[in-house]
């Protein structure tokens, strides 16, 4: 993640926790958040080395699907740290949720506690961009495609 994200992820997680309004939703791609290098993130309690094999997944479901775009849903800033964390991926895909879960529930050792079809967008839903810009998920092209939560606990 480069620094104008994470300078933008930090100023609304800090501002949501100060006013106490969860209300608002912060995704960022995958490839940026899953960054195995980059210490700062924080996927289902793995900050380096553990987050290879969530991309290991993701890429097969790539493979699988061209057009498919994949988010992680920020959640937490640990503070004592300075790292966010997260344990939710959202895809868009043209397959259907019994691939998606295929795909996801093929590791012994890492499979989601929930996959399911998201259809609830009626929480203000930000992607951070490249340059740190927040972009409404509205503007995000998801014809053809369905929407899908992968969850760990």
């Amino acid at each position: 993640m480069n620094n104008q994200q994470k300078n933008t992820i930090l100023t609304l997680l800090k501002t949501d926790r100060m006013n106490r309004d969860y209300t608002n939703n912060y995704w960022i791609s995958y490839k940026d958040y899953l960054n195995p290098t980059d210490d700062f993130t924080d996927f289902c309690c793995e900050c380096l080395e553990g987050k290879r094999e969530y991309v290991v997944l993701i890429e097969k479901l790539i493979r699988k699907d061209k057009t498919a775009k994949i988010f992680v849903q920020v959640y937490g800033l640990e503070d004592k740290d300075m790292v966010i964390t997260a344990d939710t991926l959202i895809v868009f895909s043209k397959l259907s949720l019994d691939e998606v879960k295929q795909i996801f529930n093929e590791p012994k050792d890492i499979f989601p506690d929930d996959i399911g079809e998201e259809i609830d967008f009626s929480q203000p839903t930000f992607l951070i961009g490249d340059s740190g810009e927040l972009i409404s998920i509205t503007e995000l092209s998801h014809e053809e495609q369905s929407v899908y939560y992968c969850w760990w606990d």
